[in-house]
């Protein structure tokens, strides 16, 4: 089994090399994952954007894209 910054890194690699172009995980798998930092310190060195959001259901999900996310209201 990989471990989690190898989970982290295999996420945010999909959405830098366009094979995920938007994705999103539970914050809580990213927590079990290696955190929250680990997911920055990643996203960033790629150049992919995160946002937290919730959905309809009440999670917390972590969203990654290779544009900039804009929050409009």
């Amino acid at each position: 089994m990989s471990d989690g910054k190898d989970w982290i890194d295999a996420w945010l690699d999909a959405v830098a090399d366009g094979s995920a172009t938007m994705s999103q995980r539970l914050e809580s798998s990213i927590a079990r994952h290696g955190g929250i930092d680990a997911a920055v310190a990643a996203a960033r060195y790629r150049g992919v954007h995160l946002t937290r959001l919730t959905d309809d259901k009440g999670k917390v999900l972590i969203a990654a894209s290779q544009h900039p996310i804009v929050s409009l209201c």
